[in-house]
Parts: structure tokens; sequence; C-alpha cells
């Protein structure tokens, strides 16, 4: 298994301290690659250079389908694999004219995406899950070939068992977001290192084994502590998980 940090984690830093400062924590804490949520003003081949000189994968990238096409440059250039949609709100499940949409605007850009070879797939957040519904299911059974990253901490906050929704998943399932949860008030508390909170990351990491999902994506909203003390502490948890 390879280990990918979702860049959105560091975005404090970048803002601060500039684009290339968490590419270097990412590469020093021992990951092999990162996750984009949006490119910090640079160009494509500026990121790449960034990449390159710190060895590490662009892997995936989080974008809203109907941004896919403005930003296929970067697609392309970074070599990325796949694209989540990283978020949409309740009411879009529950009006049936927005969902329409939805899966409108959805199936044009896998249409996009599937000409350059990239997978397209879902990011869930918690709202999926409202009132004992599985929007997460839905949409992926309504969009043929549509694939999802599954994030553990929006499942368990909503009350589902995140190895649960793994296996429900199956052949769908093609990254696992690894973000631990507080054992107390764990939406609005700082997550845990890896391994050290309320989730079963044994047992997750073991579903992934079992799924044969090649990448763990690490994501932290709220620090408990230092941020590269966090990243490399996590991340030796995470190995001893997948062994």
């Amino acid at each position: 298994m390879k280990y990918a940090v979702q860049l959105y984690s560091l975005r404090e830093i970048a803002k601060r301290d500039g684009a290339e400062k968490i590419f270097k924590m990412a590469a020093e804490a021992g990951y092999d690659g990162v996750e984009f949520a949006g490119f910090y003003g640079k160009t494509p081949k500026e990121i790449h250079a960034l990449l390159n000189k710190y060895n590490l994968i662009g892997i995936s990238a989080h974008i809203l389908p109907q941004d896919v096409e403005k930003n296929i440059s970067y697609i392309e250039k970074l070599g990325i694999k796949f694209v989540f949609n990283p978020w949409v709100d309740l009411e879009v499940f529950e009006t049936p004219t927005k969902y329409a949409e939805l899966v409108d605007i959805t199936n044009k850009a896998k249409m996009m995406l599937d000409s350059h070879g990239v997978v397209l797939g879902y990011h869930n957040h918690s709202q999926e899950f409202n009132n004992g519904n599985n929007y997460v299911k839905k949409l992926t059974d309504d969009i043929l070939g549509l694939k999802a990253e599954l994030d553990v901490f929006w499942a368990y906050v909503a009350n589902r068992d995140p190895m649960e929704e793994m296996k429900a998943l199956k052949e769908k399932l093609v990254f696992v977001h690894i973000k631990e949860a507080a054992k107390e008030n764990a939406r609005e508390s700082a997550q845990p290192i890896i391994g050290e909170g309320a989730i079963n990351m044994s047992k997750v990491f073991e579903e992934a084994k079992n799924q044969g999902i090649e990448w763990a994506v690490l994501e932290v909203e709220k620090f408990p502590c230092e941020e590269n003390k966090y990243l490399a502490r996590s991340l030796k948890n995470m190995k001893r998980f997948s062994k």
C-alpha cells in the first residue's frame, strides 16, 4: 500500500509559507504522494516541478465536475489518475431536478476524464447518510463506472460503520480517506493521531488490504499537535496497520 496526504490538510501552512513548504513536509514525513485540493495559483509546469523536486506522485485531486474541463491541463501534466467530486449539498440529493442536473454534469465530466484515462469518483462527507439514506450508493449506482473514495471519519460521524461501508461499496471503492475521530465530540474536536482515536483503524486497513486498495490518503482538518509530528506518527501507525 502507498500513502498520500490530502493537501487540504496543510492549507494554513501553504497560505503562510507558500505551496512548496507543504510538498517538502509530505516528502520529509515519508509519504509517497499527494492529493490536490487546488493548485495554489501555480501553473501545471510549476506544480510538476515541485512533485519532481520532492519525489512525490500527484495521485489524485478533488475537483467539482463542473470544473474538470478548466483543470484538464493540470490533470494531464501532473499525471493525476483519479479525480473525486469533493462535495454535494444534501439539498441536491433530495431535490429531483437538482439531482438530475448533478447526474448529467457528472456524466459529462466522466466522459471527458475517460478520454484521458482518468477515473472519476465521489468523496463523501456525512450528509450523504442523512436520515438513514445512502446517497453515495445511489450516485455510484446511477452513474455507470463512477467510483468512490470513502472518508471513514465522515462515515463514523454519520453513525455508520466505516468497515461495513467499505464492504458495501465493493469494486466501486478505489481509495480510502484515513481521517481519525476523537472519542468525544468527534465532529468538532481535533482529529487524533491515526490509530489513537475512536475508529478501529486496524480493521479499516485490514478491509482495505482485503479489497486491494492501493492508496490510503491521510486527511486532517484540525491538528492535535505540531503538523510534522502528526504526519510522521500517523504514517508510522498506518504502515503498522498495513502489515
